[in-house]
């Protein structure tokens, strides 16, 4: 489906290849591309319970093979909840710091908002994709970086702007962690999302998997069918190594830990 008729050529081909770029992180549901918003309305109260039981932690466990490990710290849904599971989980290796606070990864990715991205989301509000109301009323670069500054806890959910693929994708970059994702919003198949740092993949030598240093931080969040995310800790850990996983676990989102020489190389 086309993302606007007015646009031109060279627009269109700039935003598609950015939406592409975006989707590969859906924690937010850039496929929206192709599915026209559904207009509002008051959801059944069996959805609401449904989402609830799929963010228990035995839910979430038995997502991952039912290991005993796994259980699941519940974040405020303010609107934050992406950013504040961050800061949680970066807190936990040498305390909070003010660099981790909600309101710096907002005014982080608020900084990485380029011209590309404005008309992108321009054209998804054109089009009614879902989760793009945000777009109402902005009509600059810079009014678009103002709204992303704002803060749920402060301003209600509804008010602010709900981390997207693109946001994540800036958190995992500048915070070097690997971000590993359960989306209940997708099919079983296609429920494990990875974002990456910058330069931490490198091709498996089996061609099976991704390698990684096995002593990559990682934060693990559980996405529900509304977009709520909560923080799934391993073994107590809010922000373990990939080699703390266990491979069945790491095989799920295509990765693995790369295998260190007895003299410590790769």
């Amino acid at each position: 489906r086309a993302l606007a008729l007015t646009a031109s050529p060279p627009t269109l081909r700039r935003a598609a290849h950015l939406a592409g770029r975006l989707a590969l992180f859906a924690p937010r549901s850039l496929s929206a591309l192709s599915m026209p918003r559904k207009a509002a309305g008051a959801q059944p109260a069996r959805e609401g319970t449904l989402d609830m039981l799929s963010a228990r932690s035995s839910a979430v466990r038995a997502r991952l093979g039912n290991d005993s490990n796994v259980s699941v710290d519940y974040i405020e849904a303010c609107g934050d909840c992406f950013y504040l599971a961050i800061e949680s989980a970066l807190s936990e290796i040498c305390g909070w710091q003010p660099y981790y606070a909600v309101a710096m990864q907002r005014q982080l990715v608020a900084s990485q908002i380029t011209d590309e991205t404005y008309q992108l989301y321009q054209l998804l509000h054109a089009q009614r994709a879902e989760g793009f109301a945000f777009m109402q009323g902005v009509d600059s670069l810079e009014a678009l970086r103002r709204r992303v500054l704002v803060r749920g806890k402060q301003h209600r959910p509804h008010k602010c702007v709900w981390a997207d693929g693109f946001a994540m994708e800036v958190i995992a970059n500048h915070f070097g962690v690997l971000l590993l994702v359960i989306d209940e919003r997708v099919q079983e198949s296609q429920m494990f999302t990875r974002i990456a740092p910058r330069g931490a993949c490198a091709p498996s030598s089996s061609g099976e998997a991704s390698e990684l240093d096995p002593s990559q931080s990682l934060v693990l969040l559980h996405s529900s069918s509304r977009e709520h995310m909560n923080l799934i800790m391993y073994n107590g850990k809010k922000l373990p190594q990939l080699g703390d996983l266990p491979a069945k676990l790491q095989r799920l989102w295509g990765i693995s830990a790369a295998r260190r020489s007895a003299g410590g190389s790769h």
